[in-house]
């Protein structure tokens, strides 16, 4: 593998993540195969020890490598997904995003279930009107930018602080990994479509319809969950 001189730039760990991407797919490497040695990639990469361990923190927060030990750090193996013509480091990924999106599923339906039994009106008159503002943005661009923010959103609105700190963990993972390499989940569910949907849900919560809100929500994501399977 061919690595960039890097003597005349600044060194950034994203651009060592993209190098070990690259080796995990030229050199055919398959889940479970042992990385090489820190030395080695040190050398190999041309960076220092402490660059090279924060490439790899990234890594292992997207489940694409797992460190044992005394053993080193391994790919990890694969679960959910068949083979795919993918690279493996992109699959890898697309699993960690599905057992990703599986918890956050979890959490958000709990969440809707939190709203209504601790939010007041006026948290969900805000919900409205980050929707209305969501769904302005849709017609004047065409696009569904922000839709995280609704979703950081409602986790807010549960009344519990864990609950809105693990669910900002969990979208924060998940907004990493899909920017730039995911858009066809993105794309997967029509704006018009997930207009509908938050509409519904926040109908539902309004309504105090647990059952419901929750059922809205889970069909909500079970669509992105499709798209990367």
């Amino acid at each position: 593998m061919e690595i960039e001189n890097r003597a005349a730039r600044t060194l950034l760990y994203e651009e060592v993540v993209k190098d070990l991407y690259r080796l995990i797919d030229e050199e055919h490497l398959k889940a479970g195969d042992k990385l090489p040695p820190e030395r080695e990639l040190m050398e190999q990469l041309d960076v220092s020890r402490n660059v090279l361990r924060e490439a790899f923190r990234v890594l292992e927060s997207r489940g694409v490598i797992i460190s044992h030990q005394g053993k080193g750090r391994f790919l990890r193996k694969q679960s959910h997904l068949s083979e795919s013509t993918e690279s493996l480091s992109r699959n890898l990924e697309r699993c960690s995003m599905m057992e990703a999106y599986e918890v956050r599923q979890l959490l958000e339906v709990k969440g809707v279930e939190m709203i209504i039994r601790n939010a007041t009106q006026r948290d969900i008159d805000d919900l409205e009107s980050a929707y209305t503002a969501l769904e302005k943005r849709f017609r004047e661009t065409g696009k569904t930018e922000g839709e995280f923010k609704l979703h950081k959103l409602y986790a807010a609105k549960t009344g519990s602080v864990f609950m809105t700190q693990t669910l900002e963990i969990v979208l924060n993972a998940i907004f990493d990994m899909m920017y730039g390499k995911f858009s066809d989940v993105l794309e997967a569910v029509s704006g018009e479509e997930e207009l509908e949907s938050h509409r519904q849900i926040i109908q539902a919560i309004r309504k105090r319809d647990t059952e419901t809100a929750g059922k809205l929500m889970y069909e909500h994501l079970q669509a992105s969950i499709d798209s990367l399977k």
